[in-house]
């Protein structure tokens, strides 16, 4: 099983070097944290410096790593999505589903492993990135220096090494579970569907529940946005988790439109999405979380920075640390729905190539890839939105006694643009090329 898992690397590079690049940013990221923490746990650190050095890597790792597994479960289920005849060549000869999963977790870890180095490394340049611009914003101390030491960050990358595993694993669940012989049944996908409807639902109540405890805090109060941030991010895996069920909500509404208006790629592009959704559902789940996080966090911020005095320490205290989460968490979900989408689009060539043989053009070919992808853009900044300003209410009640203040149009406006030019943009570019080459074929 080891030798067919490297074999089986060497053969699907696209996907191996998706997966490579979510862990090794993850690792970037959690490897830098872990490199601040080490910083503030250091003899040579102030004392008035040590608390934010140490509980804001902590605070900011845990969201990191939740999400490099949730995005790594994403990802290789996105490229299994390119490999159903390979798995059930597997399944047909004797591999049973246990099998086939413990490949795909041994080359998720040979590939981890390998990423890992140069993220680590990353890592370090991150952290002395993280301690010198606080320190450059007084947050804390100009005499602070960056002092990881080596063992934190190399424990954050194996960390993120075994999470990218167990989150193959999981990943891989349904795929190779899937029947070798003919389409599961109904029953059978809703079986399969109920343990990430329940987990999602989970998800969404503890982080409700989580934003729901700033009421009961002080307002000038730091745990208020200690208490609403995991709020944000809980709720926002809780919401991309159920992709499927969004997809097929909007199979009721939304799709309905584009079937009986537009031209024929319009047309073409509902069909896709009614009979196969999993296509378009990396870029759902993406997308649902991007939103989900950086309009909640971006919303928070604009309230706090409404309620704060001027000159207020731990204002600028918390505003430095949720403009730089939203900075982080866009840039690894961008790389990720990017990964994801190229992949996605680019396991199509052969239907691609099909209706290049039938006398589609490119700009149509390409003009149906745009439709679905704007589609799934419309289902997740709807979903994001709405569940970012319900994590945000509480915090709006308490800061400013009205739950109104929790709709903040400028940072809602700016991250659904960024979304929406990121997956469009990466859309069109893709899957011209894509459609071109399959033209060529």
């Amino acid at each position: 099983m080891i030798r067919l898992a490297l074999l089986s690397i060497a053969r699907h590079r696209a996907g191996a070097a998706a997966t490579a690049m979510v862990v090794l940013v993850g690792v970037m990221l959690l490897s830098g944290m872990a490199g601040v923490m080490a910083t503030g746990l250091a003899a040579s650190t102030r004392v008035e410096d040590r608390a934010f050095l140490v509980q804001f890597p902590v605070i900011l790792g845990s969201w990191i790593l939740g999400i490099v597994v949730f995005a790594v479960i994403s990802t290789v289920g996105v490229a299994l999505g390119g490999r159903t005849e390979e798995v059930r060549g597997l399944r047909l000869i004797g591999a049973t589903p246990g099998q086939v999963r413990r490949m795909v977790s041994v080359e998720t870890l040979v590939i981890a492993a390998v990423a890992a180095v140069p993220g680590i490394l990353l890592g370090y340049a991150f952290g002395a990135v993280i301690v010198t611009a606080t320190a450059a914003s007084g947050v804390i101390s100009g005499a602070a220096t960056f002092a990881p030491g080596a063992l934190a960050p190399v424990l954050a990358g194996v960390v993120v090494i075994v999470a990218a595993t167990v989150g193959a694993f999981v990943g891989s669940r349904e795929a190779a579970g899937r029947s070798p012989i003919g389409e599961p049944t109904a029953a059978k996908r809703s079986r399969a569907a109920r343990p990430r409807r329940i987990v999602a639902v989970i998800l969404t109540v503890v982080g409700l529940g989580s934003s729901l405890t700033a009421l009961a805090m002080d307002p000038a109060s730091v745990y208020a946005t200690a208490a609403t941030g995991p709020g944000c991010v809980l709720v926002a895996v809780g919401a991309a988790l159920l992709a499927p069920e969004l997809l097929r909500l909007a199979d009721r509404t939304l799709i309905v439109v584009l079937r009986r208006r537009g031209g024929a790629e319009t047309r073409l592009a509902a069909t896709n999405l009614r009979v196969a959704p999993e296509r378009i559902r990396p870029a759902v789940t993406f997308l649902t979380l991007f939103v989900g996080v950086a309009a909640g966090t971006l919303s928070m911020q604009s309230i706090e920075n409404q309620a704060s005095r001027a000159g207020d320490g731990i204002g600028q205290l918390m505003a430095a640390i949720n403009y730089l989460v939203v900075l982080l968490i866009a840039a690894f979900m961008s790389i990720a729905l990017v990964n994801n989408l190229i992949a996605s689009i680019r396991q199509r060539r052969s239907e691609l190539a099909v209706l290049s043989s039938v006398g589609a053009t490119t700009g149509q070919a390409t003009r149906m890839l745009v439709t679905e992808t704007a589609v799934a853009a419309i289902v997740a900044v709807v979903v994001g939105t709405v569940g970012s300003i319900a994590v945000v209410v509480p915090f709006a009640i308490l800061k400013t006694g009205t739950a109104a203040a929790a709709v903040q149009v400028l940072p809602l406006v700016a991250v659904v643009i960024a979304a929406a030019g990121i997956t469009l943009f990466t859309t069109v570019v893709s899957g011209g090329q894509t459609a071109r080459a399959a033209r060529v074929a």
